[in-house]
């Protein structure tokens, strides 16, 4: 058969492309890792330390909860007065 050879060839091809291929979880793990398997610390906090920053965590997560919260009634209550201002104007439409 004509072009034997050549189809030999490409599938030779193809197999060695394939055995060189890596995987994409090794290509994450070659871009994204540090050289170090562990994390080490090499400062130790003291309890009272440890306090002080989980203090200051909940105070700025009770920070972040406000604003949310006001930022949600805010535009919960925009929405209602526009609502609101809309459904006036339609009605005196309606009734003249």
């Amino acid at each position: 058969m004509a072009g034997e050879g050549f189809m030999m060839s490409a599938n030779t091809s193809l197999k060695n492309n394939k055995r060189n291929k890596t995987s994409r979880l090794e290509k994450f793990v070659n871009t994204t890792s540090n050289g170090q398997d562990e994390f080490i610390d090499h400062n130790k906090a003291t309890p009272k330390q440890l306090a002080t920053i989980r203090q200051q965590l909940q105070e700025k997560n009770k920070a972040i909860l406000r604003k949310k919260i006001i930022l949600t009634l805010s535009i919960v209550g925009s929405i209602l007065i526009i609502l609101a201002v809309l459904n006036q104007v339609f009605i005196k439409n309606l009734i003249f």
